[in-house]
């Protein structure tokens, strides 16, 4: 029988070097092993993790942790599914020791239950404190609430008061405007989902927000708890420009309420509102309103200084959200910051589309300033297969073509290019109808500049006219004007 797909070996190869040590002198604490010695099974579990071996079978394990005793498979069994137990334990003990407020919270559970009445008001005005001194964000929420849904209770049990009444007030007004703030940003998400034609036969967010008028809840709720209500304000403004976008008030005064609270926002939650300030000025840029490029650019360079940049878990640049700074950057003509974000960012990209993704940023960069053969350059070569990469970079040569007159070898690109989209189904479907709607404009402005043909140049403006989606299509807008 073989082993190592067991739940032990998943929490086990989770593990790092100095939780294992740790783990060892867990598993020694007679609290927790009852006096009995699981370090030898644990040794072995952790050599195969350094070897990263294969399965290995039991009876072999088994002869390791007992030598020359006669195999038991139930005694094997019973040890393995015991240290499991354990290093769940252990993981909860881990989890406990790296999040402080966790620990707070238990303890502050402890003195409760046990009606300790002194200790829990001690520890419940240092913890209430220590939560308060914290930036704003959803952990903060939560355990705000938490607290004073316990402190609520605790004073319930003891005689009433008007500071009972008062901590029930703060509690119901602190939850009303934690479940608005969560309502908000439902919206906002669901509001993004229709986009997509995403839609849910009843959807009670929408229902709620449907029918409570906010206005002058916030203007008395500022009153109350200023922090808070700011944060609601924020949310409430972003959720109003998103429901009806040509609005675009409301995401400036999302953004002005934005810029006062962001000082005291933990790094996750201004995250979380530069997505969505940034989504909201990515529409607003594909509906052609240019002084939303310029609100864009001043989101990105906002993220850079804050070094906000990264993806979730904060390990490299995502190559989407990399390739929207260079794109923007060359739309609005920003030449020299463009080539300086490529040089020092690239290093952030992920190892394995870096190069590519490298290149294509300096391609578009030169094509933007109009250096054809420069461009080309670092398409040279270029054979990804990434299907991002590829259709990109075909749509790049296609266009250096065009600027050049190279038309066999447009031609010849357009037919690989082709054959390419019938091949590769993993290509989403939106995106095949942006390259082929790019291709059939292409293929009819070739014709025209090589034979002139009035006719098509009649059907090319009306095509362009009917069609919002494809590629490089302000591109496609500035050669057929040239030719009208």
């Amino acid at each position: 029988m073989k082993i190592t797909n067991s739940k032990l070996f998943d929490i086990i190869n989770t593990l790092s070097k100095s939780d294992i040590k740790e783990f060892k002198k867990f598993i020694r604490s007679p609290v927790y092993s009852k006096g009995r010695n699981y370090v030898p099974i644990l040794n072995q579990i952790a050599k195969l993790q350094q070897r990263k071996s294969p399965d290995i079978e039991s009876q072999k394990l088994y002869s390791k942790i007992y030598p020359g005793k006669k195999f038991n498979s139930q005694t094997l069994k019973n040890r393995l599914s015991e240290l499991f137990k354990l290093a769940e334990e252990f993981m909860i003990y881990k989890t406990l020791k790296e999040n402080p407020l966790e620990k707070q919270k238990l303890l502050l559970l402890s003195y409760y239950k046990n009606k300790n009445v002194r200790l829990y008001e001690s520890k419940y005005n240092a913890f209430n404190n220590q939560l308060q001194s914290l930036p704003e964000n959803d952990l903060k929420f939560l355990n705000t609430l938490y607290l004073k849904r316990e402190h609520l209770d605790f004073l319930r049990r003891q005689e009433i008061s008007e500071y009972a009444f008062d901590c029930y007030y703060e509690f119901s007004f602190y939850s009303t405007c934690i479940f608005l703030t969560n309502l908000f940003e439902f919206g906002i998400e669901f509001l993004q989902q229709e986009q997509t034609e995403r839609n849910y036969e009843f959807n009670i967010v929408k229902e709620l927000l449907a029918k409570i008028n906010i206005d002058e809840i916030l203007e008395k709720a500022a009153k109350i708890n200023p922090d808070l209500s700011g944060i609601l304000t924020m949310q409430y403004f972003f959720y109003k420009a998103f429901k009806d976008p040509d609005e675009e008030k409301n995401y400036f005064e999302g953004r002005k309420v934005f810029d006062r609270i962001s000082p005291g926002l933990s790094e996750d939650y201004k995250i979380n509102q530069y997505n969505i300030m940034t989504y909201y000025c990515i529409i607003r840029h594909n509906y052609g309103i240019k002084k939303f490029q310029l609100e864009l650019f001043k989101l990105y360079n906002e993220k850079l200084k804050l070094g906000i940049h990264l993806d979730i878990n904060k390990k490299y640049f995502h190559v989407r959200t990399f390739r929207n700074y260079v794109l923007l950057g060359i739309i609005l003509k920003k030449f020299e910051w463009t080539e300086k974000f490529i040089n020092k960012y690239s290093k952030e990209l992920p190892v394995d589309t870096r190069d590519d993704e490298t290149n294509l940023s300096y391609s578009r960069l030169y094509f933007g300033k109009r250096e054809y053969g420069r461009s080309m350059s670092y398409l040279a070569n270029f054979k990804s297969t990434n299907y991002l990469h590829y259709c990109d970079s075909s749509v790049l040569k296609l266009c250096s073509y065009y600027e050049t007159e190279k038309f066999e070898e447009a031609f010849s690109e357009m037919d690989k290019f082709r054959h390419y989209l019938r091949n590769h189904k993993e290509i989403p479907k939106i995106h095949k109808i942006y390259t082929r709607n790019f291709l059939k404009m292409y293929q009819m402005l070739i014709k025209i500049k090589t034979d002139a043909g009035k006719k098509d140049l009649y059907e090319i403006v009306n095509l362009y006219e009917k069609t919002p989606l494809a590629s490089r299509r302000n591109w496609l807008g500035e050669k057929i004007s040239q030719l009208s």
